[in-house]
């Protein structure tokens, strides 16, 4: 057990992806008891075992679509239902799927009044921060949360030396939008997981524009959330934030869907 746990230690420092898949309870005739521990991985490689044969099959698959939500579960099993060895046993077993995935990144384009906003509430959210600002003393640390990452540096400089995957979230809100289109077609054939870029409708119509006569597919800029947030009739850059953060969690958690938890 303790190998196991250094084992899941390791691959979190490595910023691995995987399932924890636990047995949490255990009644009757089971293969294992409470505590057996395995370790399933997105391509469904399982390190540990909790009990072999079609209990463990039903495992794999399960911890393979809780990676995809990125929500845990607690799973209960009559194994009568469950063949196991060509045999039927007759106890019952509750695993719990606990998603591990690497940190989220928030890389902010802009260190203004709007980004120190969302710096913070993405922060409270769980996302780790990262902005960018060309403008000096643009990013005094006592305006954003601690531990944020403050780079001071031209835009493209720092983008032409990242390779944003699928744990990068990218917020363009540059002052004025002096400098939204250009980090926007800098960025926008990454795979990061999010691209959003603030702006007035007519405005974003016009970066789009651009860059589609810059060669730029409809692939890539439909990606992007432009005029980025959901529209709840923000104003201040507290409001406007919340409304960022908000939308980057429906797409986090895969919620087509928006509308008042009391509507449900």
């Amino acid at each position: 057990m303790s190998e196991l746990i250094e084992r899941i230690a390791e691959l979190k420092s490595q910023g691995k992806t995987f399932c924890i898949v636990t047995v949490v309870d255990s009644r009757g005739a089971t293969p294992r008891k409470a505590g057996a521990r395995g370790l399933v991985f997105p391509g469904g490689t399982l390190e540990g075992t909790v009990g072999g044969g079609n209990i463990e099959l039903e495992a794999v698959n399960v911890a393979l679509q809780v990676i995809k939500s990125k929500k845990p579960l607690l799973q209960k099993y009559e194994l009568k239902d469950l063949e196991i060895g060509g045999m039927i046993c007759g106890g019952s077993m509750a695993l719990f799927f606990e998603p591990v995935l690497p940190d989220r990144i928030i890389t902010i384009f802009g260190g203004g009044h709007v980004s120190r906003s969302i710096a913070r509430v993405a922060h409270e959210a769980g996302w780790r921060i990262r902005v960018i600002d060309e403008r000096e003393g643009a990013l005094d640390p006592k305006f954003f949360p601690d531990q944020a990452e403050l780079i001071a540096d031209k835009y493209l400089n720092y983008v032409a030396d990242q390779n944003f995957g699928q744990n990068d979230w990218l917020v363009i809100v540059t002052p004025k939008h002096s400098n939204d289109e250009e980090v926007l077609e800098a960025i926008v054939k990454s795979s990061a997981a999010y691209i959003g870029m603030m702006g007035s409708p007519k405005k974003v119509k016009e970066v789009m524009t651009n860059l589609r006569q810059q060669g730029i597919a409809d692939e890539f800029l439909n990606r992007v959330h432009a005029p980025i947030g959901l529209n709840i009739g923000t104003e201040t850059p507290g409001e406007i934030a919340i409304s960022i953060v908000a939308e980057m969690l429906a797409e986090l958690y895969r919620v087509e869907k928006i509308q008042s938890c009391s509507r449900l």
